[in-house]
């Protein structure tokens, strides 16, 4: 039986998680943008998201704890994707462009697929958020409200991303000009290279940032 209230605490903290702008928020918002292959990317956040805060829920965030420099080498591989995933947005930032504002979209379906499941498998705060966090804090509901927690999370994960996936066509107008994609890309390398420190901080190392 659901109990909403464990429900809706499970659904806030979800939407704490995933609403700020990182890796996987910025493809799926450009790729939108672009209107290139968005369902299929949205359908993919969406199951990954339903195996890891399950992985979680059922105890991977513990056994992934117990092991010595795991977390520390996973995060260390991921700033490293995320920091080239930077740079290569920096590089269509500089880049004037006429007629085509493709730019760093993946228009290749098979190629879109790749990338959603690298900025979302490959991302250490993805495995954060909700396989240690979420699949953590679940253990506090007992068997019961594990449930129920589990379950207002993926809700609140489903929601979110089909709504950044399906508002994010009605802007396309906006960026009918090189200049807006520029500017877009410039603030996707922004945010992926702080991304990329910020880990790089938590692992501790190096310790001179």
């Amino acid at each position: 039986m659901l109990e909403m209230p464990v429900l809706l605490s499970a659904a806030a903290l979800m939407g704490s998680q995933i609403v700020s702008i990182g890796p996987q928020n910025a493809f799926i918002l450009r790729q939108g943008l672009a209107r290139s292959h968005i369902l299929p990317i949205i359908v993919i956040c969406i199951v990954c998201d339903i195996l890891l805060v399950s992985l979680g829920v059922l105890g991977l965030g513990r056994v992934l704890n117990s092991v010595p420099g795991l977390i520390t080498c996973i995060t260390l591989a991921g700033a490293g994707f995320i920091a080239w995933m930077g740079y290569r947005s920096l590089v269509s930032s500089l880049k004037p462009r006429r007629g085509d504002l493709s730019g760093a979209v993946e228009c290749d379906r098979r190629a879109a697929i790749r990338t959603v499941l690298a900025v979302t498998l490959l991302n250490p705060y993805v495995w954060l958020d909700t396989v240690v966090i979420i699949g953590g804090l679940s253990a506090a509901y007992g068997p019961t409200g594990r449930v129920s927690f589990m379950i207002g999370s993926l809700l609140a994960s489903a929601l979110w991303f089909c709504t950044l996936g399906g508002l994010s066509g009605f802007l396309a107008r906006w960026f009918e000009h090189p200049a807006s994609w520029r500017i877009l890309d410039g603030v996707i390398a922004c945010v992926m290279f702080a991304t990329a420190i910020s880990l790089l901080m938590r692992s501790g190392l190096p310790g001179w940032i």
